[in-house]
């Protein structure tokens, strides 16, 4: 049965002549128990994400390394000794995979093997995910790991203008 109580608000109330709603207790038990399940979807949630920024780290050395593939079968193996604590190595490299001659009878067959538009910069954080060169290929350095490296930017910020390439750029190897 439905009343209109002496304030104007409607109320049903039971059978029993009891009103409709929760007590005090049955909504402490609600909150209870969303407070358990957040627990434990909260830490659930923050190892996916962990795992997620492993898998595209992953994917962008990858990137990275066929790219040196494509490179040397087109040209010759990119051998760059890599210089301990110095992160000039890794850009040397991207730029050398990015760049393509101006001049059409010099260009490399194939380049550029990396999008110019990658701008990334460079980092010794140990709490980011790194890519460093080892004088062969690149590797990942996970939070925790200590060196020097690209930085792996996730927010896809590291994307810009392509980048310019001086009259005078020399590529690296050889």
């Amino acid at each position: 049965m439905t009343f209109i109580s002496h304030r104007g608000k409607r109320t049903t109330f039971l059978p029993d002549g009891s009103e409709r709603g929760f007590s005090m207790s049955e909504m402490v038990m609600v909150i209870c128990i969303l407070s358990v399940l957040a627990g434990i979807a909260v830490p659930s949630f923050s190892q996916f994400l962990g795992s997620s920024k492993d898998a595209l780290a992953e994917s962008r050395q990858e990137t990275l390394n066929q790219a040196l593939s494509r490179f040397a079968q087109q040209n010759y193996e990119l051998l760059f000794d890599a210089r301990s604590g110095s992160v000039s190595d890794e850009m040397v490299i991207l730029r050398t995979l990015q760049y393509r001659d101006p001049n059409s009878n010099r260009a490399q067959p194939g380049s550029p093997y990396m999008d110019p538009r990658y701008n990334p910069v460079t980092s010794s954080d140990t709490t980011v995910h790194r890519l460093r060169w080892t004088g062969r290929m690149f590797e990942l350095l996970k939070p925790g790991q200590s060196g020097t490296g690209i930085l792996m930017n996730f927010e896809g910020t590291d994307f810009t203008t392509a980048f310019v390439f001086p009259p005078n750029f020399q590529t690296a190897g050889r």
